[in-house]
């Protein structure tokens, strides 16, 4: 019996331990200031990859902040004031971005670790094909 609950404290252990270190992907958001790292497309139209190439130069050096309470921030060298508005996770993958005067957009996560996050949405180019754009920020 001895054996049995003395093998059995390192699992326990061990659970508690990996239960304590999970983050649900709100708290993951909302932990600090994100900063822009890429903008990729899987597209081959030279429009698309042209608009992707000028959205990427925007974002250079922009950082975001996903605040508690739905609201975030998101702030660029290149603009005088910083876009604001809100956000809001759908299950644990989904996460949608509605920008104060602009249309809301609605992003997979692809990745989301506490440095790292990455989403992607998609689109249709001008000849209906479907295509994809992968935003990535780092902490």
């Amino acid at each position: 019996m001895r054996n049995i609950i003395s093998g059995l404290i390192p699992i326990l252990v061990g659970m508690m331990l990996l239960t304590a270190c999970e983050t649900d992907n709100a708290t993951l958001l909302t932990d600090g200031v994100w900063t822009f790292q890429d903008m990729t497309s899987d597209s081959e139209e030279s429009a698309v990859i042209s608009l992707v190439s000028l959205a990427k130069a925007l974002l250079t050096d922009a950082s975001m902040e996903f605040q508690e309470g739905g609201t975030y921030i998101l702030t660029s060298l290149l603009q005088e004031n910083p876009t604001t508005g809100e956000w809001q996770l759908i299950g644990e993958d989904q996460l949608v971005l509605d920008p104060e005067d602009e249309g809301a957009s609605t992003s997979n996560i692809e990745t989301l670790t506490k440095d790292k996050l990455s989403y992607s949405e998609s689109f249709v180019d001008g000849q209906m094909n479907t295509y994809k754009v992968t935003t990535s920020w780092t902490r």
